[in-house]
Order: C-alpha cells, then sequence, then structure tokens
C-alpha cells in the first residue's frame, strides 16, 4: 500500500510539472532617449531581476544605476516561454548590424540544454521574430511592478562600452 502511494505521489508530481522553456535567460535594451536596461528572466520560477543602467532624470522609476526585483504573471510567464519555445535561436545569426547613430539595440542571451548563445541587434532588418520578443519586453518592463533591492546580477547579455577617450586638452 505504502509503495502505491508513493507511485501516485511520484506521478502526479510529474504531471505537475511544466516543461521549462530555458535553463537561462536574460536580454538587455537600450534607446537614445529613454532607457538602457538588462532584465534576467528564472526559470524556474516568476521572478525577474532588472537593472536599470540609464533613465532620463525626469523619470520616477525606474531609477538609473539601480536593481529592482519583481514578479510575472501566469500570463505574462506564458508569453515569455511562448517566445522561447518558438524562436529557432540556435539557427540565428549572433549579430544582426546597421551602421546608424542612435536608435534601438538590443541583446539576447540564451543557454537551454547544449545551446549557449549571445544575439546584438542594432539594425532595421533583424529576423522579425527577434524584434517582436524584444518590443514585448520593453512594452511588459514599463508595466512590471519593480521593487528596489540591493543586490546585484549578473547579465550576459549586458551592452559593454568603452568609456569616451578624454580631449587631448585634459591630457597631462
Amino acid at each position: 500500500m505504502k509503495n502505491i502511494a508513493l507511485i501516485l505521489s511520484i506521478l502526479i508530481s510529474f504531471l505537475g510539472c511544466k516543461k521549462q522553456e530555458f535553463d537561462e535567460f536574460d536580454f538587455s535594451f537600450g534607446n537614445s532617449f529613454e532607457t538602457d536596461f538588462s532584465i534576467k528572466f528564472n526559470s524556474t520560477n516568476d521572478s525577474i531581476f532588472l537593472y536599470e543602467n540609464w533613465a532620463p532624470v525626469n523619470t520616477k522609476t525606474p531609477k538609473g544605476k539601480t536593481s529592482y526585483v519583481a514578479l510575472f504573471n501566469k500570463n505574462q510567464r506564458s508569453k515569455l516561454d511562448s517566445f522561447i519555445a518558438n524562436i529557432d535561436f540556435k539557427s540565428l545569426d549572433t549579430l544582426y548590424f546597421e551602421n546608424y547613430q542612435d536608435g534601438e539595440y538590443y541583446n539576447f542571451f540564451i543557454r537551454k540544454g547544449k545551446l549557449k548563445k549571445t544575439i546584438k541587434i542594432h539594425s532595421n532588418n533583424a529576423p522579425k521574430s527577434l524584434s517582436n520578443f524584444a518590443h514585448w519586453i520593453y512594452e511588459t518592463k514599463k508595466i512590471l511592478k519593480l521593487t528596489e533591492t540591493q543586490r546585484s546580477f549578473e547579465f550576459k547579455s549586458k551592452n559593454t562600452y568603452l568609456e569616451p577617450p578624454l580631449p587631448s586638452d585634459f591630457k597631462k
């Protein structure tokens, strides 16, 4: 009898498990006038970790140089999982670039099974699946209930910038 109860509880727990769409996933986005942020999605629950690198001074939240946590609702999580399940990250290039000033730039980092990939985009000609996903994340970020935290997070999709050189009259 104990064995039957054990087997039933194991079966029930397996039936309740949802397929995990990714092992690790984060995203970074920036545009010239509104924001520069990185967001990490937890693979096992609805937690989100966000770092707002830059935001306009007149913005109440999120503030620049600040970390936040938030939770997805079930619909948001389902949409995220759907995007990840339906985009063939393996077949995509790692760089979509057009040489223009300003505009949007965004990066995806995904680790899913044996796949570990970063895709960088600064182009108006990126695959529609990626641009739709990026804009969904961007719009969803705007409505999240963010809670400031002192924790720091690692973002593998983070945009890296070189510090601009000092003008020659500052050099001694």
